[in-house]
């Protein structure tokens, strides 16, 4: 066993695994949950070459209380994010109120719900798909034992 082997540190992953529509899971989540939680995915010890990130609720408690993690917010996995913010993704998920805006400047201020809730799915869709095209190939993890960061591959797949 070599040292990188016995070390717990972060510097062990090459590689993230994540799903692609747990990203997007995640960024609805964060849209739709109040103040209290936000939602991350999590990478958990033991840390070895490949590791999966799954989503989580930060501020809730972890299967292993002494099990060291790294979360990262969904807006990491996103190659389009804004200068002023590098914590937000400049393609937010749009929200139900905008969708009826939408579709009221389009149809008039009597639109019905089933308009509102069409106008909305699309836009939902566009937004998901915007999502899917933009995922980055590596992301930063900072380790949270030495709080040093490192870059690692990250692979897209459907996770059961």
């Amino acid at each position: 066993m070599t040292s990188t082997e016995s070390r717990p540190t972060v510097e062990r992953i090459e590689t993230l695994v994540v799903d692609p529509e747990t990203v997007i899971e995640t960024f609805e989540r964060n849209r739709d949950a109040d103040d209290d939680g936000r939602h991350v995915l999590r990478v958990s010890a033991p840390f070895e070459t490949e590791a999966t990130a799954a989503r989580f609720a930060s501020g809730g408690e972890s299967n292993r209380a002494d099990a060291p993690a790294v979360d990262l917010g969904p807006e990491a996995f996103v190659n389009v994010r804004g200068e002023y913010d590098p914590e937000r993704t400049r393609i937010p998920a749009p929200s139900r109120a905008e969708s009826r805006s939408i579709a009221r400047s389009d149809r008039g201020a009597d639109v019905d719900e089933a308009t509102v809730a069409e106008y909305h799915e699309t836009a939902v869709e566009a937004w998901r798909e915007c999502v899917r095209t933009s995922l980055v190939e590596a992301v930063p993890l900072v380790d949270p034992e030495t709080g040093d960061e490192i870059r690692v591959d990250v692979r897209y797949a459907e996770i059961d």
